[in-house]
């Protein structure tokens, strides 16, 4: 595989209006004598990375790097968005300074969890000629590194019309993806980008349609199909809340999702969830449709959280139903090489045929000590061989389905052979566990996890516990 040329995939170049989201939390315990409204005792406060840079820090914590371009004032808050970008792993920026501004800020008082003030600083009159060729300059210097450019406009300023239509043209021209996250009236400043994200409401004012209108996928059809022949969008990708999203092609193929929210708390953000996942997935060659139900698991998600907020891929493998947790091992090394390098990542292997409370501890025990749990699964035909003809009780299609439900197991994949050395090779954990009962000479894998700086750790078991006692129990009571 060439290192170099993965390395350039997953990043991407986000351009858009960066915003200090700041949160003022305390509790509310008594009434103004001064005037009918309510007395915030604020307890702490909490700066994060809105606009286009929860866009970018999503994209971090999706497994891809990005960098961030966008305008600041000359101001302490400028500063403080330099600290939380420069502590986002993955990161990296330019911050245009333009001292006729100040850094736009959005503070929050809130009181449990409800907000009950809302106090935005900013300048939302377009930026001047001079600034605009920095931020060009700039884009022209980088483009070149990356394979999908994202466009977070908050129309706060930044994005006037001439600069979009250069950071499209040169995008296009250079065939990188164009994806756009909209806040305008109309999409027309946006024409020839290849994906636009608005929410049902966005795309309702972008078309002169009435609010009236109801939240159907004929309805999304019709008017995403008029933005596509107008602006020759390749695709428009509608979020609809509670109604999940839907796709409409510029073939006229259409492609309909149903939200993956367990609980709406909050949807500030969940856009910039949506793009910025998109974009980590085209950048790796996924099509629209697979990274858009990536994308529309990761908005599940981050509706659930209060504020803005970003979404892990480990918070969506915890999340994720039965069979998604099950990978062939070309899959695990594609997944764990792409989202999980930098983390630890543990691995260890059995039949688990009948599970028991030894097998839950022990599984339970491995997770604890790693960031990342691989669980290599014998297959029936390598249980038999292994155990006999009488074994496995249960198939390794359900046994996996089983598995895949606890939280504290990240991967499942299911090898035929002997042993898992193939899988080991191929994934190369930092951690092979295995129980105490082994001495680590004897485990599979351990001069090969060794090699490359890993180790193999011994578990305590837990005593008498084992699937061949199950089964003689039962055959003696029958």
């Amino acid at each position: 595989m060439n290192s170099k040329k993965d390395r350039i995939v997953e990043k991407i170049l986000c351009v858009g209006d960066v915003i200090l989201d700041s949160y003022s939390k305390g509790n509310v315990n008594r009434i103004s004598p001064e005037a009918p409204i309510p007395i915030l005792k604020i307890e702490s406060d909490k700066f994060v990375l809105g606009g286009s840079g929860n866009v970018a820090r999503n994209i971090c914590t999706a497994g891809g790097k990005c960098h961030l371009l966008s305008i600041v004032g000359k101001d302490n808050e400028a500063e403080i968005l330099k600290k939380l970008s420069r502590e986002c792993k993955g990161l990296t920026f330019n911050f245009v300074e333009d001292s006729s501004r100040f850094t736009t800020k959005k503070k929050r008082f809130v009181s449990g969890q409800q907000q009950i003030l809302r106090v935005d600083q900013e300048i939302t009159s377009p930026i001047n000629k001079q600034i605009q060729s920095k931020i060009l300059t700039i884009f022209k210097k980088h483009i070149d590194k990356f394979n999908v450019v994202v466009i977070s406009d908050y129309n706060k300023g930044m994005l006037v019309e001439k600069l979009l239509k250069e950071i499209i043209k040169i995008s296009r021209k250079k065939k990188k993806i164009v994806l756009v996250d909209p806040k305008r009236h109309s999409f027309e400043l946006y024409k020839n980008a290849n994906v636009i994200t608005p929410n049902f409401q966005e795309l309702l004012v972008s078309t002169s349609t009435p609010s009236i209108y109801e939240n159907t996928p004929n309805l999304i059809q019709k008017l995403s199909k008029r933005l596509i022949d107008d602006y020759s969008f390749s695709a428009v990708l509608t979020t609809r809340s509670s109604k999940g999203m839907t796709i409409i092609f510029d073939n006229g193929n259409e492609f309909n999702l149903s939200s993956e929210a367990l609980e709406v708390f909050d949807v500030s953000g969940a856009g910039d969830t949506v793009v910025a996942y998109l974009a980590v997935s085209i950048a790796k060659g996924e099509d629209l449709k697979k990274a858009a139900i990536l994308a529309n698991k990761a908005a599940g998600i981050a509706v659930g959280k209060f504020g803005t907020a970003s979404v892990s891929r480990d918070e969506i493998i915890k999340n994720t139903d039965d069979e998604k947790k099950i990978f062939t091992a070309i899959e695990a090394f594609k997944e764990i090489y792409n989202n999980h390098k930098e983390k630890k990542i543990g691995f260890t292997n059995g039949c688990f045929d009948l599970l028991h409370d030894g097998h839950i501890d022990y599984l339970k025990k491995a997770k604890g000590q790693c960031d990342l749990l691989v669980l290599g699964l014998n297959s029936d035909r390598s249980v038999k061989k292994l155990k006999g003809r009488q074994r496995p009780i249960i198939k390794h299609e359900e046994r996996a389905k089983i598995l895949s439900n606890f939280n504290f197991i990240d991967m499942i994949v299911i090898f035929d052979e002997l042993t898992p050395i193939k899988l080991i090779n191929k994934i190369k954990p930092a951690l092979i566990f295995k129980g105490d009962d082994y001495q680590k000479e004897q485990v599979v894998g351990h001069k090969e996890v060794v090699s490359w700086g890993g180790k193999v750790v011994l578990i305590k078991c837990l005593k008498g516990k084992s699937t061949s006692s199950i089964i003689r129990r039962i055959k003696n009571e029958t």
